[in-house]
């Protein structure tokens, strides 16, 4: 079974400047909501933004939290690993 995501149109984001990225590459998709019901209008999720992308990267932090709380003889915490993980595009925005 094919994804669902490569019949869909190219995502504006993957091609949008610094300025453009902050909300005008959604000016269509919003003019399109105003007139009628959102159904097959949606745009793909950026490879970045794919869950199995995002599952591995945070693997890869609770890994090393796992090691880090071996060796101090500690529990491992999630959230760290999420913070570590995704905390500094959170603090930027």
């Amino acid at each position: 079974m094919l994804p669902l995501y490569l019949n869909m149109k190219s995502n504006p984001l993957q091609k949008a400047n610094l300025c453009t990225r902050l909300f005008w590459w959604l000016n269509p998709l919003f003019k399109i909501g105003h007139k009628q019901k959102l159904e097959k209008d949606r745009y793909p999720v950026l490879p970045k933004d794919r869950s199995q992308h995002l599952g591995e990267e945070l693997e890869g932090y609770w890994d090393q939290e796992v090691l880090r709380t071996q060796r101090d003889s500690q529990e491992p915490s999630l959230m760290k690993a999420i913070v570590k993980c995704y905390g500094k595009s959170y603090l930027i925005w």
